[in-house]
């Protein structure tokens, strides 16, 4: 049965002596009861649980101590420990070619491996790193694992080098985290991370990563900078939140840049990156600003029933394909643009929608659908000046239909001359000449709606009212036509007379004498031989008026039907 230090004290009391050996015995006993609550140190100062994963390492095992040691307590290493064992500077430690493989250990102390040499594997997963973790311009051998890893403070992995894959899956990083210039052999790996520091984030500024970089479903409480990163594979972040601003201005990627459902809640740039492979933002969504200034993509882009709720450019883009089916442009105020863009395949706008304006000036298309329900709002501005396109459709299947729209969805921009120019020579292209002079005279209206004024505005009104701006001259003929009816009617024979006696046996029609009348430059002689009676005084003006109108329309007709009028 063992003694409390006090009853042994009391015990021996009764004499300085042994007043003097129960102080000793109680001290004694009190070092034991310590050494039952914490580890004990053994050969080297390591105590049990370094001991262990000395002796797991040499062997090549894994060190679990969360299933050798299920206490945490027992679990705790010191910083100089983890230090000298990945070095491989322990005394009497001979690394294995495994490397050093450690699961569940907590360390207390800052780690501090500047510039350190780590010729092993290194697995530091479900660990939990207490104070700063410093692996500035390390340099891994061959890969590294941090999978699971809690890091409870500042992580600083910048310049670091690593010879094969950088695993941080899971890994929980409370503090910043700096990977800045770092030199990733294989592919980097984050899938499910979560950085939670809100202010000054995680910084992947010039990260180059061998292979592929993965960050599926992670979550940036914080900000967060790729800024010129270089990824020589794909770049994967499915499912990804990004609650604060996102920075990919100047990245590479070498295959394909993938932000399927992807949930931006800050402001996203992505100005002047390059993308070799595809950019897919499929079901994404963008709740702050979005820019895509100068993207390169050098094959597909897709963002199939993308929301955007913020301001969103796409200024001077240039993409392979574009898959916009069923986007959402949800601002109100300020417009999505997409000025300069450059598609060189395809480009799917179908069934898109723009809450609030939207510019495609000077965009290039080689081929754009604008089909089904694609339409800006009635009071959204919507602008297509100098956009250029090989092909353009907004109904499937049906040119008829298609062209129709297409002038409708003129009608609805605001007014250049360009926009039903190229609309004309677009459909001359296809072999549709009406719906190219449809297209010429629908600009000359809305040019005369929105440009002109006074006697501009009326001659503009009688030529489209005449010959359709010279495209229809045959409209001329009906006033024409009506004219010389009119002539029939009001020149009867019982209001007219023989300018001269001797004329008077002569047959009068009044259909040749209206006509003689009407026509400029023609000699019928009818109107030589006839006349008005001298009390038919409206007669004899309107026969004035009469040659007046043959003199101004006959001419309009000729230069409609040779091409004066355009």
């Amino acid at each position: 049965m063992k003694l409390k230090a006090a009853d042994a004290a009391a015990a021996t009391a009764r004499s300085p002596i042994n007043w003097f050996l129960g102080i000793c015995l109680a001290a004694f006993l009190t070092a034991i009861s310590a050494s039952e609550a914490a580890p004990q140190t053994g050969a080297g100062g390591l105590n049990p649980a370094e001991q262990w994963i000395v002796a797991q390492a040499t062997a090549g095992e894994i060190a679990d101590l969360s299933k050798k040691f299920p206490k945490e307590k027992d679990r705790k290493l010191s910083a100089r420990f983890v230090e000298g064992l990945l070095m491989g500077a322990l005394p009497g430690f001979k690394p294995h070619r495994n490397g050093v493989r450690i699961i569940g250990a907590i360390i207390d102390e800052p780690i501090d491996l500047e510039n350190a040499q780590i010729r092993s594997q290194v697995g530091l997963d479900h660990c939990q790193f207490n104070k700063n973790v410093t692996f500035y311009r390390a340099s891994f051998a061959e890969f590294v694992s941090f999978e699971n890893g809690a890091f409870k403070a500042e992580a600083n992995f910048q310049s670091m080098k690593v010879g094969g894959d950088a695993s941080f899956n899971n890994a929980v990083f409370d503090g910043p985290v700096n990977f800045v210039g770092a030199d990733i052999s294989s592919n980097f790996q984050a899938n499910g991370a979560r950085f939670q520091n809100k202010e000054q984030g995680a910084n992947f500024n010039s990260i180059k990563v061998g292979h592929t970089a993965f960050f599926s479903n992670v979550v940036f409480d914080g900000p967060v900078n790729f800024i010129a990163a270089d990824i020589a594979s794909n770049f994967e972040a499915f499912n990804a939140q990004f609650k604060n601003m996102a920075t990919f201005n100047s990245m590479k990627v070498g295959g394909h840049a993938l932000f399927n459902n992807a949930v931006f809640e800050g402001l996203t740039d992505f100005s002047f990156a390059n993308i070799v492979g595809s950019f897919a933002a499929g079901e994404a969504q963008f709740k702050n600003m979005a820019t895509f200034t100068s993207l390169k993509v050098g094959g597909n882009t897709y963002f199939q029933k993308a929301i955007f709720d913020g301001p969103v450019d796409f200024i001077m883009a240039e993409f392979g394909s574009w898959y916009g089916q069923e986007a959402k442009f949800q601002n109100k105020e300020q417009r999505a643009i997409f000025d300069s863009l450059k598609v060189r395949g395809d480009a799917y706008f179908t069934d898109a929608v723009f809450e609030g304006p939207v510019s495609f000036d000077y965009a290039d298309f080689a081929w754009l659908d604008l089909s089904s329900s694609f339409r800006p709002t009635a009071a959204a501005p919507f602008h297509m000046q100098g956009m250029s396109y090989k092909y353009i459709r907004a109904v499937p299947d049906n040119e008829p239909e298609s062209h129709k729209a297409l002038l409708k969805l003129a009608d609805q921009s605001v007014y250049t001359a360009d926009v039903y120019s190229r609309l004309e020579e677009f459909f001359l292209r296809q072999g549709y000449r009406n719906d190219a002079d449809r297209a010429f005279i629908a600009g000359k209206r809305r040019e005369r709606k929105e440009n002109l004024h006074g006697m501009y505005w009326l001659g503009s009104w009688l030529l489209d009212g005449l010959v359709g701006y010279g495209r229809r001259p045959w409209q001329a003929g009906i006033p024409c036509a009506a004219l010389v009816a009119l002539g029939c009617i009001l020149f009867s024979p019982e209001k007219m007379e023989p300018q001269k006696p001797e004329d008077a046996p002569r047959v009068y029609s009044r259909f040749w004498y209206s006509l003689g009348l009407f026509l400029p430059f023609v000699d019928l002689q009818a109107d030589k031989v006839w006349k008005p009676k001298a009390d038919q005084t409206f007669l004899r003006n309107y026969m004035r008026v009469h040659i007046m109108l043959g003199w101004i329309l006959i001419p309009i007709v000729l230069a409609a039907l040779t091409g004066l009028i355009k």
